[in-house]
């Protein structure tokens, strides 16, 4: 590896991780007493159920997540008491239990997309169209380049090598 490589590189790497959000946007939008874990959730519900949806699983909710249900059930029980979600018993098997979002709970969400595609909106004017294509496309690119590598370490792990 050439020295001029390892320089773009340690580029590459400083600005993906510049790139990062250093605070957590969404608690600006957060009920004061959300914690980031139970907006996870709340985010993640909201974006796999319908309105007119059954609702999710706990299990569903943390195999996806990666967290345990004990963790999610928690989260649950505050975001239920804060009026944001729903318990609702399947029409199918009644000991099957599934979260969903209030109407509240949907505004919640809501407000979160609009925000976060307000910025996204701003970084197209503050790029320009063009570069802002041509960024989209090259994140899309590095981005399932890290996955594959992410794969194959995985793997390498799992193998023993």
């Amino acid at each position: 590896m050439t020295d001029e490589r390892k320089r773009i590189a340690k580029q590459l790497m400083d600005s993906y991780f510049q790139s990062m959000p250093r605070r957590n946007w969404m608690h600006k939008m957060a009920k004061s007493d959300q914690k980031p874990g139970e907006r996870m959730v709340l985010y993640f519900i909201g974006r796999h159920t319908k309105n007119e949806g059954t609702g999710l699983m706990v299990s569903e909710i943390g195999k996806i997540l990666n967290l345990t249900s004990p963790t999610i059930t928690q989260h649950i029980n505050s975001l239920e008491a804060q009026g944001l979600v729903e318990r609702l018993a399947d029409p199918g098997d009644r000991r099957v239990v599934r979260i969903r979002l209030t109407d509240e709970g949907n505004q919640f969400v809501r407000r979160i997309e609009e925000g976060r595609l307000q910025m996204f909106v701003e970084l197209v004017s503050h790029l320009g169209e063009g570069e802002s294509v041509h960024f989209a496309e090259t994140m899309k690119k590095a981005s399932d380049f890290m996955q594959m590598k992410l794969e194959q370490y995985m793997q390498n792990v799992a193998d023993g090598e």
